[in-house]
């Protein structure tokens, strides 16, 4: 029963691989002297017309044969399982930093970068021999 669906399948997939023939058949025999003829242009786009018709016929018997495989139950679909929405985090109130706060970190922090970078100047200049100030 299963045979009836395989043998337009094959057939369908040979319709395609013959539109890609004809799509590359011109330039394969070198027929195309001179650029694109008439018979270049109507040899591609019939192969592409051929193709599109093909791989749609495929596509429809793929899905008529899974169709019939999923009714007698041979293949089972699987139904996603629904997801728990994540909860909605609130922020929590915490304790504000004031003004004062901020600026006395930020002073500390540009002190320590400051010294850093100090730190850095002078060890290149002793190893560029120069003078440490």
């Amino acid at each position: 029963m299963i045979t009836k669906y395989l043998w337009p399948l094959v057939t369908s997939l040979f319709i395609v691989l013959f539109g890609v023939t004809l799509l590359i058949w011109p330039f394969a025999l070198h027929t195309n002297v001179g650029g694109w003829t008439r018979g270049t242009t109507s040899d591609f786009w019939t192969g592409l017309g051929v193709i599109v018709i093909g791989l749609l016929m495929v596509a429809a018997w793929y899905s008529a044969l899974r169709n019939e495989l999923i009714d007698r139950g041979i293949i089972e679909v699987r139904k996603p399982e629904p997801q728990a929405p994540a909860p909605i985090r609130q922020p929590s109130p915490g304790p504000r930093a004031s003004q004062e706060d901020l600026d006395e970190k930020l002073r500390v922090l540009a002190e320590t970068v400051l010294r850093d970078l100090n730190a850095q100047l002078e060890s290149k200049d002793r190893r560029r021999g120069g003078p440490v100030a």
